[in-house]
């Protein structure tokens, strides 16, 4: 009875092993299934996920190696008496495993970015990563610039399937960085006013270039010392990371900082002026001219038009303070002494005004060379000015009507050829000889007829006396009246001259009487 209940224990004890190795066995496959299924899931990650797909892999595979681990501990403990068939099937499964992601491995990689921009497909991240300092190194040489690619702030990088793809290897990395026409360098940039204006090299190059515009406007002379020199604007010098291309060299940056600004001019049109003399003077096409006025018409301009030109100025004002010596025109003074002997209207020069000179010493401030304040400290008058006197009449004038008897119209001058006829022609008139430029004035009073040019006669004056009587006064200088003016006896009425077919400055006389020339010396 005892030999058969020990072996009635053993039965039922093999039984409950049976029993709990079945148990465990079916425990076994369900955690082997959910570990495949959790590292499929990882796996698919890889494809779909992007940015993070490297931390999401890291945590299913802490999950995988913590069932697996917790799995082995289990079947070591609940398995003692088949480990070699436990065994066999995690062999399998672990083989299967890692032959699977040993695939995936092979068939996934990166496409790397260089701010923003795709460059190309690379198997491992430090097919990129370690040559960095090498791009950065040999474009920095090439350039004459500082260029840091960073690795954390300018390289990214997306996890993709390369099994269809062309993989760079590190020369290739290296020539698609090298030849990147947007790559990031660090630079000086000039900001006026807050503004950035122009990024060159470093900061020395900026420098060089504010100088060589404060010499722009500032010529060195010997009667000129500079008591300032700066610039109206603030002006300042930041180190930043530009793009490669936007980096000017010290030529460049000069011409944008002389030329980048512009400024409106009022124009106002004067006699004389074309639309091209207005654009050659102001260096502007006629385009530029016309889309700056284009609320007028250009066709005609006329004097006291305002025209609005926009001309090219430096982006930072320079402004000085000099110290200057130079020579000063004085104005002469006029002075004018009544005559009440001489008629209205009529004048005579008695002194002739002559400007003066002095030496200056004055404070000058200038902003872009153009003087806008001027402060005289002291002066030495080198030569005095003359004042101009001039006689001028208070006598009221008589009427303009002819009084019937004539004067001389230009009294002293002396008779060089009489009325008549000379080498077989008459001669119509007297001529009068004396200085060019003496005031010639109207025998009688009468209405002016003609006042101009007149063939042979030069400038010729003639009047109607309207009493059947006129004079002509030809050769003269100047016209002092004109068509259709009426005229007193002895008012200025020309300038004696040589104009017209002449042998010497002389005025030759006519007096007409009904259409008929007469002898002048009848009359006056």
């Amino acid at each position: 009875m005892g030999k058969k209940s020990k072996i009635k224990k053993i039965e039922d004890y093999a039984a409950g092993l049976i029993t709990l190795h079945d148990e465990k066995q079916e425990e076994f496959d369900i955690r082997i299934r959910h570990a495949i299924a959790t590292f499929f899931n990882a796996a698919a990650a890889v494809i779909f996920l992007h940015d993070n797909i490297q931390a999401r892999l890291d945590r299913r595979w802490m999950i995988i190696r913590y069932h697996v681990a917790k799995w082995l501990n289990d079947i070591r403990e609940a398995a003692e008496g088949h480990g070699k068939k436990i065994l066999g099937h995690f062999t399998l499964i672990l083989l299967s495993t890692v032959a699977f992601v040993a695939i995936m491995s092979y068939a996934t990689g990166f496409e790397y970015f260089y701010n923003g921009r795709s460059l190309g497909y690379v198997k491992d991240q430090n097919d990129v990563t370690k040559i960095l300092n090498l791009v950065s190194e040999q474009l920095s040489r090439e350039h004459g610039y500082k260029i840091n690619i960073s690795e954390n702030s300018d390289i990214e990088f997306k996890p993709i399937f390369i099994l269809d793809k062309e993989l760079d290897d590190i020369d290739t990395v290296l020539d698609r960085f090298t030849y990147m026409s947007d790559t990031k360098a660090e630079g000086y940039t000039l900001y006026v006013d807050g503004m950035a204006v122009v990024t060159c090299k470093d900061q020395a190059t900026v420098e060089k270039v504010l100088n060589a515009l404060i010499d722009e406007f500032t010529e060195e002379k010997d009667n000129v010392v500079y008591k300032e020199k700066g610039f109206d604007e603030d002006v300042e010098i930041r180190k930043t990371t530009v793009r490669l291309k936007n980096i000017s060299s010290y030529t460049e940056a000069k011409r944008r900082i002389l030329t980048g600004g512009s400024k409106e001019i009022k124009y106002v049109v004067e006699d004389g002026d074309t639309l091209y003399g207005i654009c050659e003077k102001y260096n502007i096409s006629l385009e530029e001219l016309e889309a700056n006025n284009a609320h007028q018409d250009l066709s005609m301009i006329h004097k006291g038009d305002e025209l609005i030109i926009t001309k090219a100025t430096a982006l930072v004002s320079v402004r000085t303070i000099s110290q200057e010596k130079y020579a000063k025109k004085i104005e002469y003074k006029t002075k004018v002494i009544k005559n009440d002997s001489m008629y209205k209207g009529n004048s005579k020069v008695i002194q002739e005004g002559k400007n003066g000179k002095k030496v200056v010493t004055a404070r000058v401030i200038r902003v872009n060379g153009d003087k806008v304040s001027e402060t005289e400290l002291s002066s030495k008058i080198i030569t005095k000015p003359v004042t101009k006197i001039i006689e001028k009449g208070t006598k009221e004038p008589p009427k303009t009507a002819a009084t019937g008897t004539m004067i001389n119209p230009v009294p002293g001058f002396t008779v060089t050829s009489y009325f008549g006829y000379r080498w077989g022609r008459l001669h119509e008139g007297v001529d009068l000889a004396g200085p060019q430029g003496t005031t010639v004035r109207a025998a009688d009073g009468g209405r002016v007829i003609m006042a101009g040019w007149n063939g042979a006669y030069g400038i010729c004056i003639e009047i109607d006396h309207e009493n059947g009587l006129k004079t002509l006064y030809a050769h003269c200088n100047d016209a002092l009246v004109s068509v259709g003016e009426r005229v007193y006896k002895g008012q200025a009425i020309a300038l004696s001259g040589n104009t017209g077919r002449s042998t010497g400055p002389h005025l030759h006389f006519e007096v007409i009487l009904n259409g008929s020339v007469v002898d002048p010396f009848d009359y006056i």
